[in-house]
């Protein structure tokens, strides 16, 4: 199919039913595959002196030679601003032209306006929940605004070190109204988006500074929960109803998988492929990195693959299961838990978690080989995992350290007198 090409066009032309002592406005229409943008120039001339062909003035006073100069440079500003779309390979149409000729002359110059160019510029480029991410934030920042400032937006060059400092505080809970706090980890999260943002407005030299950069905190190392096995056969054991069942299938195929929710979620048929040992391999793209992931299926996992028809041929591309939000899938999990008996604050993560733990590495698979099958970008994340089987170590010891106690004993002297 042939793709509709693409036109770009700029026309000058005066308005003549629009006059100012017998001087008529000019102006300025940039047209982009249909679509129409005007460019008010504030400007005046004759009617006379217009040539629409010639697309100037062919006066000769000084306000023709003004106008014509002006023409000039609005055509190198609009064949820059052309070439700074194609440069950042974002589509070329009217929206994305009209954010970057703004931006010559710094209409995006408050916080929120700002997050808008970002939100448009860069919207082909993020996930969606990175997407939904950056409106969280925005969104705090104009909360924040609103009760430090009294006002509904902010200028960029106002904000300061002090500003950043309160609103990370404020994040945390200080002088916020009717919401829930963000942990550290949290609030660095969102002070990390708005530094980005941020650095979008230096990079466009509409700062002269980035002040986010000035925050020093630190991120809270957190621990990373799993489920040790006795827990995970309470889980895989207890009667449920119908919609908790599917919920506890999805968590259990996670377990055995690594899965996150997002990816889980995505899942087709075409994931699922027979591999070189003849059985059911998984084989997909992290959404959150687009780093390979490929693994054996274990067998309770193909168990619950089974139980689920679009894994059935002849329903190719359909999501193998249905997965509710990530909320619900988290308050029915705990659910699952009370049931099981399971004293967690299970969230749904805490499946990949598991995988990584008592699956895999406290049964000898090397970290090289989980990092691979987790699709981590670095073994560095990976160890994170390693650093919290504290509690297997212990258990694994405690045989072991159980016999050397009973040699010791028999070796006693009073065991060797009462021997004799």
């Amino acid at each position: 199919m042939n793709q509709k090409k693409q036109t770009f066009n700029v026309l000058f032309w005066i308005r003549k039913g629009r006059t100012n002592e017998k001087m008529s406005p000019l102006s300025c229409r940039v047209t982009i595959s249909g679509q129409r943008y005007e460019i008010p120039t504030k400007l005046h001339l004759r009617s006379e002196s217009w040539s629409a062909v010639a697309q100037k003035s062919l006066g000769k006073t000084a306000n023709d030679k003004e106008v014509n100069r002006y023409i000039e440079d609005l055509k190198i500003t609009i064949e820059d601003t052309i070439a700074k779309i194609r440069q950042k390979s974002y589509p070329l149409n009217i929206e994305n032209f009209k954010l970057m000729f703004q931006t010559q002359d710094n209409e995006f110059s408050t916080i929120s306006t700002l997050f808008d160019y970002h939100e448009i510029m860069e919207k082909k480029n993020l996930r969606t929940s990175t997407f939904i991410g950056y409106h969280v934030t925005k969104k705090h920042l104009l909360n924040f605004i609103r009760i430090k400032y009294h006002v509904s937006d902010y200028d960029l060059a106002a904000v300061d070190k002090a500003f950043v400092y309160e609103f990370y505080a404020y994040l945390q809970g200080y002088r916020r109204e009717g919401d829930t706090v963000c942990a550290v980890n949290g609030a660095l999260k969102h002070i990390q988006r708005f530094k980005k943002v941020m650095n979008v407005a230096l990079q466009n030299e509409w700062i002269s500074r980035n002040p986010v950069c000035l925050l020093n905190a630190k991120k809270t190392k957190v621990e990373r929960g799993f489920l040790s096995e006795k827990e995970l056969k309470s889980l895989e054991e207890v009667p449920l109803p119908a919609n908790l069942s599917i919920v506890r299938d999805v968590f259990i195929f996670a377990v055995y998988t690594g899965l996150s929710y997002v990816d889980i979620g995505n899942l087709t048929n075409e994931n699922i492929n027979v591999g070189i040992d003849k059985s059911l391999w998984l084989s997909y793209y992290r959404q959150k990195t687009d780093i390979h992931a490929i693994l054996p299926l274990l067998q309770p996992a193909v168990n619950i693959l089974k139980r689920y028809e679009a894994y059935h041929e002849g329903k190719r591309n359909n999501h193998i299961f249905p997965v509710p939000l990530n909320q619900v899938m988290n308050r029915y999990l705990k659910k699952v838990a009370k049931q099981a008996g399971v004293d967690k604050n299970i969230t749904f993560h805490m499946a990949r978690h598991t995988f990584a733990t008592t699956i895999t590495l406290s049964h000898g698979i090397p970290i090289e080989t989980v990092s691979k099958m987790l699709g981590h970008t670095s073994i560095k994340t990976t160890q994170i995992y390693a650093k919290i089987l504290d509690t297997k170590v212990m258990d694994d010891m405690a045989a072991l350290k159980e016999m050397y106690a009973r040699k010791e004993s028999q070796e006693s002297p009073s065991n060797k007198a009462a021997n004799e």
